[in-house]
């Protein structure tokens, strides 16, 4: 079977490495540089705890169940690849600025009968939503708990909630190391190679017109982020509604000496990752098109929601800034699976959750594929959900 995937950022170079594992003939197409993109601009984190915390629906359970397979796919990446991605269970630390911010981060602990007011016909809805793992090792720090823990944190926060289960791994490192993988599996990565359009005849995907011209194919998936909807040749009707939602972010180097926190720490406004010498701040939520410029104000505005959580950061240095793209859908949820298209597939719309996503985006796609066995968990992102 010959499989054309177009994006090569952590979807689609995972994609391309699980199928190319399995015997497929796999081209990936890359209208820029491979992992450039959201990808190359986001902060590594693997944190469903933080992220959405007890919320008891499709996404969250999606989320936790690829966070589960986190460290099984970066072992096998690595002895796969040769090369370290870093990944590393930190936890997250998510911090309350105030007294109200504390009464909620609290609550996630309480247990269904502690939280009250729900009728006897309800309370099967609490339970599961209650049952939605945050774990039974989130616990709440007291200030004098969070200064021991962090130092750097300010003596002002009034606590905060320790999720020891959300980890992180070095983005940039991870494209490159599976591109590598991706390679030595057999599948072929190609760089600036924009595709314009594609080849649909009687209903189904024959293939795609790029700047250099057609290339055929039995299969294609559109694994182009942001970029999903701008390609020519399909009916608006017969692709989920993706947009780009822009996302500035910061990295500051700390002066000679100081240790960075060990944690992913959570405010209300930002979270700060840090990682070998580097913390890195972020993120904006812009809607501003395919713009991807970076501005005095956002770095100002991102600076200071840090520093009212770790204040020495503002005599750090600033040592990059930069914007990404993140893909979005109207409901925040992903896109996974056929379209109207036959044999045309999507793997997109993950929005804040594309490096947390990659592994279990992997395996439902190959499965979807080659076995035309979808996981059951997976059919919340159908992405014909949308169409009217």
């Amino acid at each position: 079977m010959k499989i054309l995937i177009i994006g090569a950022g952590v979807a689609g170079l995972s994609i391309g490495w699980r199928l190319a594992q399995a015997g497929a003939e796999v081209d990936i197409l890359e209208r820029g540089v491979a992992g450039r993109g959201a990808t190359w601009a986001s902060a590594g984190m693997i944190a469903p705890g933080a992220e959405l915390g007890i919320e008891a629906n499709a996404m969250a359970a999606f989320a936790h169940s690829a966070r589960e397979n986190w460290p099984g796919f970066a072992a096998e990446l690595e002895a796969a690849s040769g090369t370290l991605v870093h990944y590393r269970q930190s936890g997250s630390l998510l911090v309350a600025e105030n007294a109200a911010r504390a009464k909620t981060l609290q609550a996630h602990l309480s247990s269904p009968a502690e939280q009250g007011g729900a009728v006897e016909g309800d309370r099967e809805a609490v339970e599961g939503a209650r049952s939605q793992p945050l774990g039974t090792e989130v616990k709440w720090l007291t200030p004098h708990e969070l200064n021991q823990r962090e130092p750097l944190l300010s003596p002002d926060l009034f606590g905060a909630l320790e999720i020891p289960t959300d980890a992180q791994v070095d983005n940039r490192a991870l494209v490159d190391a599976l591109r590598i993988a991706a390679a030595r599996a057999g599948a072929r990565v190609h760089e600036h190679c924009n595709v314009r359009s594609l080849v649909i005849i009687e209903g189904r995907a024959r293939g795609v017109i790029t700047d250099d011209g057609t290339r055929e194919a039995d299969l294609i998936v559109l694994a182009c982020g942001a970029w999903m909807n701008l390609i020519a040749g399909v009916g608006t009707e017969d692709l989920p509604p993706v947009r780009p939602v822009k996302g500035q972010m910061i990295a500051c180097e700390p002066p000679a000496g100081t240790a960075l926190p060990r944690a992913l720490i959570w405010s209300d406004d930002v979270y700060q990752v840090p990682r070998q010498h580097r913390l890195f701040i972020g993120a904006t939520v812009e809607e501003a098109g395919f713009d991807t410029s970076v501005t005095r104000e956002a770095r100002d505005w991102l600076l200071d929601a840090a520093a009212r959580v770790i204040p020495s950061l503002r005599h750090w240095r600033i040592a990059e800034m930069w914007a990404g793209l993140r893909p979005r859908t109207p409901d925040d949820a992903p896109v996974l699976g056929m379209t109207p298209v036959d044999r045309l597939l999507v793997a997109g719309g993950q929005f804040r959750n594309g490096i947390l996503f990659a592994p279990l985006v992997a395996e439902t796609l190959s499965r979807m594929i080659l076995q035309n066995d979808p996981r059951l968990d997976a059919g919340a992102f159908d992405p014909k959900r949308f169409a009217v």
